[in-house]
Formats: structure tokens, sequence, C-alpha cells
């Protein structure tokens, strides 16, 4: 701003030293702004000398009339400044000033002022529930498809646009990862017509159905796995991976399981079964010799009196009914009894009462013998691979990845898997959900064990299965391709060679990446999330289906919470920073009310079920066998507490999933790299969100102190705050484990 001209100096006669200076005082903006132009009348020399280092002019001396520009540095503090320029006229010595006045910085805080919600939910985030333990509808402790129905408005007020659903099935677990019918759904959670209901009330409300189909093995349960063990001529014995002698089998490579190689891939075990009439009803003489290192028993049909158990006994059997049945000493180490023998399977010798299976304890039969024959003594084995001693039948062995209960499936070899009589099953009964009850895509379970870690024949297998799933998509006339995201969690290295067979997968590499932003080391966190995002695209298509899967925390895993040791600012900003990255987020049942707990003590403590009023009465806690850590589940944490608290995670999480909802550039953008910001050190992660010419710019504060950053970019359209910011010029300071986004174009 110029000042009102006015005459510094005049002296008569015309031919005495005179000087006349156009303004008596300059005002600059605090940025220092256009220079400014002092105008300088005199028939002598002049010089200019300014007061204050920031003060700059040019030039700085002359003869007769001239100008002067002026200029002033960048005023970095709040507060106004002033100094002067001395114009001094030469010949007399005598100097005028000229003042000069620059503003502080405005210091303003950030007020967020985003677009209007339109209610079309856009952002493709999905979130995890698990049916038993979410909301119970019928007063049974047990969460079922009538209780998710019941709390659709919650969910859309969340701003999730699908749902992935534990597994569905009949089980014999109450987690129901050991399917016993693909075909059907689970009683316990309702009627098939519950499960279509609830389907079609999600998708009024644009929320898609993702169903977890557990494809590497069943229940041990299922209808045809019960059939393949009672007979080996049953055709669904080529459902599951069977084998007489396992050892010689894998060195001929003969386990089509194993994709070509001859071990399990590092993962999994081979359990005994008899088939056929492995049991026995009548009298029988049993004699355990214990008299060398090698221990024997000798089993004879018999009419002698039977005896009782004796109860001083030092050596057992443990057999059908009857229990354990102490044996009688008859002479140094030789233990006899007679019994009545009524067993559907066999029976072990012990040499401990205990109710256990303490090591070295249970002696049975080893590994490939067959069925014990009367009158001929029989080697006991205590090793871990001992098995029932049968008195028929014939012996077998089932693999399994992950426990007995959960036999693997045999889809033959990964060649011409799509043939398999175990894939065209499971196809059909995938089929009829997509067709007749309208699922919209499935969660893959265990994916890198269907093929024993073999991850060409992996790919090959799940090309198979989403060709085939998103063919009877299309011919249900869906225009989009179906959904369909694998476990494979094996690291980063490993997962990324899956998007040759499947559209999505879990990066799980990402939560250690966002736990090492939270714990103050940001500056790296968006050039690891964009490496992983650029590694994902689904091959076979050039990349449009690549959805790269982001979450924090499962099922399988201890809690966000837990990890981030309870600190609910970090839990906050954990919310606004997976909500602002590229990908497909995905949030767990109870992350977003701050639930904490680890494994330690079984699963069900990383499974808690939902609290909805603070009296806790709809809370589905038999769904978890009443496995709850109470310390957790009060009144505070209830949806219903954290509902009506403005401040709660529960609507960090609300807040920022509309935003998302809202902006295309975090829904449907691009993540990259930004040079617009810098300084704040390690304790920033800052990237930019783009698409088509519209563009974000995110900057998250991680540290637990205030961090100050300079931004080279407008910041006049701030749309989303977490905590506090202020600018001051192109500065900007967030305060701890605070966040921030700019609409920059």
């Amino acid at each position: 701003m110029l000042g009102a001209a006015m005459l510094i100096f005049a002296c008569t006669p015309k031919d005495l030293p005179f000087l006349t200076v156009s303004h008596d005082s300059l005002t600059f903006e605090a940025e220092g702004g256009a220079a400014q132009t002092l105008i300088i009348s005199s028939n002598s020399e002049w010089t200019m000398t300014p007061t204050e280092s920031w003060i700059h002019v040019s030039p700085s001396a002359g003869s007769g009339n001239g100008t002067a520009s002026v200029i002033t540095d960048v005023n970095g503090t709040t507060d106004q400044r002033s100094g002067k320029i001395n114009v001094t006229l030469v010949a007399t010595n005598t100097t005028v000033a000229v003042n000069i006045i620059q503003q502080g910085v405005e210091v303003r805080e950030i007020v967020p002022n985003p677009a209007k919600f339109d209610g079309t939910k856009r952002s493709s985030t999905t979130y995890q529930l698990l049916i038993y333990s979410f909301a119970d509808s019928d007063g049974d402790g047990i969460g079922d498809f009538k209780g998710i129905q019941n709390k659709l408005d919650y969910l859309d007020a969340l701003g999730v646009t699908a749902l992935w659903l534990s597994p569905a099935h009949p089980t014999s677990s109450y987690h129901a990862y050991d399917v016993n019918d693909y075909s059907t759904v689970n009683p316990l959670y309702g009627t098939e017509a519950d499960f279509r209901a609830l389907i079609d009330a999600a998708h009024d409300k644009g929320i898609a159905i993702y169903m977890d189909y557990v494809l590497n093995h069943s229940g041990s349960g299922h209808e045809w796995f019960k059939a393949a063990c009672s007979d080996p001529e049953s055709p669904y014995r080529d459902y599951y991976v069977f084998s007489d002698n396992p050892t010689s089998d894998a060195a001929a490579g003969k386990i089509d399981n194993y994709g070509g190689g001859k071990t399990n891939g590092g993962m999994g075990e081979w359990h005994e079964i008899t088939i056929g009439d492995a049991g026995y009803k009548g009298r029988l003489h049993f004699k355990v010799d214990w008299t060398g290192s090698t221990k024997y028993v000798t089993v004879t049909e018999t009419t002698e009196a039977a005896q009782k158990s004796n109860p001083s006994a030092t050596r057992w059997l443990w057999i059908g009914s009857s229990g354990n049945v102490g044996l009688y000493e008859t002479a140094t180490n030789i233990f006899e009894i007679t019994l009545d023998v009524n067993t559907d399977w066999g029976f072990l010798v012990r040499s401990s009462n205990s109710d256990s299976w303490p090591s070295g304890t249970k002696y049975g039969a080893p590994a490939g013998s067959g069925p014990i024959k009367f009158g001929e003594k029989f080697k006991l084995d205590n090793s871990s691979s001992c098995g029932d001693i049968t008195f028929g039948g014939s012996k077998s062995y089932y693999f399994s990845s992950f426990s007995g209960s959960m036999p693997d499936l045999n889809y033959g070899k990964y060649t011409d898997c799509e043939n398999s009589p175990a894939f065209k099953a499971i196809a059909a009964t995938a089929d009829r959900w997509i067709k007749e009850f309208g699922v919209d895509g499935f969660r893959l379970d265990a994916v890198i064990w269907i093929y024993q870690n073999q991850t060409a024949a992996n790919q090959r297998f799940l090309q198979q299965w989403y060709d085939h799933c998103n063919a009877t998509y299309k011919a249900a006339g869906h225009q989009n391709e179906i959904f369909m995201v694998g476990e494979a969690w094996e690291g980063h290295g490993t997962e990324k060679q899956y998007y040759k067979g499947l559209p999505s997968c879990f990066e799980f590499e990402y939560w250690g990446a966002l736990q090492k932003a939270l714990n103050g080391s940001a500056s790296s966190y968006a050039s690891t999330v964009i490496g992983y995002l650029q590694d994902h695209a689904f091959e076979r298509t050039g990349g449009a289906l690549s959805a790269t899967s982001l979450h924090m925390t499962n099922h399988d895993q201890n809690r966000a919470a837990s990890d981030l040791g309870k600190d609910l600012a970090k839990e906050k900003q954990a919310a606004a920073m997976l909500l602002t990255t590229g990908g497909k987020p995905f949030i767990y049942q109870g992350e977003e009310l701050g639930y904490w707990g680890v494994k330690d003590n079984g699963d069900e403590y990383v499974r808690t079920p939902i609290m909805w009023d603070k009296a806790g009465k709809d809370c589905a806690k038999k769904g978890v066998n009443n496995k709850v850590d109470n310390n957790m589940l009060t009144a505070a944490i209830s949806v219903e507490s954290q509902d009506a608290d403005e401040s709660s995670l529960l609507n960090v999480y609300r807040t920022w999933s509309r935003l998302r909802n809202t902006y295309r550039e975090l829904y449907h953008g691009s993540m990259e790299k930004t040079n617009a910001v810098t300084g704040g050190g390690n304790s920033i992660a800052a990237w930019e969100m783009s698409f088509d010419w519209e563009e974000m710019l995110v900057i998250h504060n991680c540290a637990k102190s205030a961090s100050t950053v300079s931004v080279a970019v407008s910041m006049d359209n701030p749309v989303a705050l977490l905590g506090t910011a202020t600018v001051k010029g192109n500065s900007l300071t967030l305060g701890p484990n605070s966040s921030v986004v700019f609409k920059i174009r």
C-alpha cells in the first residue's frame, strides 16, 4: 500500500540543493508482495539506506531525479514489523525517513468444508463380519442372518459398500471353516429364506454380499468325507487326498495335492483312518509284554470268565465303551486281563491313567500296520504317528493342511483341475449362491494351500475358479465382473503373483507399514503403499480389475488396538490413513469401536461380538463360546455410547468413510507421490490422490507432538480434518496425530 505523496524537503533559491520524495510510508503484506516504487525529485546527489535487513532498495543512490524500487523479505511471524528507509541529501547531509510497515502472517485454523455427501456410496469399502458374533436377533446368544439385516442401517451409516460374511454353511465348529455342506446354510444362523432376505435388503442399501468360500478343505463331518472314509470304492474317495503309503506315493509324485512337488509345501500332515469294520464285539484276553525295550500285545478270543478292571493297575487298555481298564500284572512286566469287548474302533495301551495323553504314555499301532491278528504278538509304537490298534478293516491316510477335522480337498492334477469331481461339485454350489441368491463375490480362504504352496499350480486353479464363477455371474445378467479376493498369506512377493488368477488379494504387509507410520516412521508410508498398488494388477485384464485389498487386522490376527497399545489417537489416525489410501479398504468387525484382544487364550478373543447397547442385551457372546473380555465389553465401548459422542472412534470412521464416498479422487483415484510438502521429518506421511483433472493432497502427522511443513500448493480448500491444524502463509502446522486433506485441483 502506498502512503499519500508529500514534499519531504525543498530549498530556495533554485540553485540550492533540494529533495522531494513521493511517499512518507509504504506498507507490505507478510509474503512481501510486489515491489513498490519511490519517486525522487532532486538536483543533487542522494542516498537511500534501510534501517532493517529485511528491507531492500534499488538503487541505493542516485543524482537528480530518479526512482527506487523497494521490496521486503517474507515476514514469518504473526507480528507486524516496521522499519525505515533514510533518504539523505548528500550536499547538506540532511536525512528524512520513509516509514516501512510489514504485516504479520495471518494464522488461521483449518476448518474443513467438504462437499455435501449425496447419499450414493462409491467407496468400495468392505466390512468383515462374523455371522455368529455380529448380531443376535432371536436371543439365543448366537449371531444370525436376521441380526445382520436388523443392523444394516448401522453398516450403511458406516459407509460400507460390501459385507464379507464368515462361512455361512453348516459346520462342526463355532468359526465355521470346517464346512459340512456347501449347498445350504447353517441352521443356527437361520433359513435359506432368511439369507435371501438379508441379501435383498443389503442390495436395497447399495451393499454387496461376499461369501467366505473354503476351497482348500471341507469339514470331516461332510457327507463326502464320511462316505470316502467308510468305503474305499466310494466315488467321493477322489474328493480328498488319500494314500495307503504317503511316503512312497509322495516320492513317486503321485500326490496331486502337492502340485507337482514331492513335499507338503511346509504345512500339514497325514492322518490315519481305518476303512471297514475296525471293531469287535465278544470276549477277548489281552496280554501285554513289557519286558524289553520293544513292547508287545497279544489278543486271543476266549470263553474264560471276564474280569473287572484292576484298581491298582500300572498299565491300562483304553477300549470302546469300557474306557480306561486296569490290567493285572501276572508276572514281572507281564500284564493281562479278560474282557467283554464292545468297540467300533479298536484299542490303545497306556502307561498312565491320566485323563490326558502325556508324551510317551500312549502305545498303539505303528503307522502303516494292519489290524491285529488273534493269537499273534503285535508290536506297540508310542511315537506321535501311532494309531489305533484295530480288529479289522484296512489302514489308510488322508492329508490335511490345518487339522484332522479339516481334510484337504483333492482337485487332481492342476493342469486339469476344472474337470475333477471335487471342483465340479463345489463350483455347482457356488453357482447356486450366485444365480439363485444374488451373491456378489467370494473371499477365498487359504488359497496358497490348495496345491501346497505351489504358486503356478494355485494360479491355474484360481484362474479356472474365477472364470467359472464370473461366467455364471455374467449369465445371471450382471454387466460388471464378479469380485473375488484371495487370502494368500505368504508375504508380498508371493501374494502379488496371485493376481495372475484373481482380481484382488489381501496385502498382509500393509498393516506393518501402517503401524510403522503410526509409531513415528511415517515418511516412507506413501512410497511403500504405492509400491504395493503398482505391483498388484489383475494380469488377465490388463489391470482393469486391480483392487489391492488393504486391511489392518482380521479374525486370525491380534486386534489393531492391541498392536497400537490401546492408543485412541493412533486408532483414529489409522482409520483416517486407511480411508485416504488407494486400494480397497476392509474394516474388521469391532475395529471401528476400538476393540482390543490377542490370540493367546484362543481365537475367540479376537472375534468378539458387537456390544450394541450399554446394557449389552443383544451381545452374541454364545457365538464365541462366551469367551469374551468383559473388561472391554462395557457401556463406554458400546455402539450406543459412541454414537452419541461426536469425537468417538466410531464417528471418526463414519466421517472419513463419508469423505471417501464423496470424492472420486479418494474412492477411484490413483495414489501418487507428492513434491508439494517439505519438512516435518519422519513424522509426516503425504501423498496425492488424483482422478482425471481432480486432485487432493493428503497429509498426516503421525508424531505425538506438533509438526510444521511447507506446502507449495493452495491450502484454501480443506475438506477433512482429524485433530488440529493451522496455516500461516505457506506453512502448515499439524497437531499430534492430526490429518488434513485439501482439494487442490
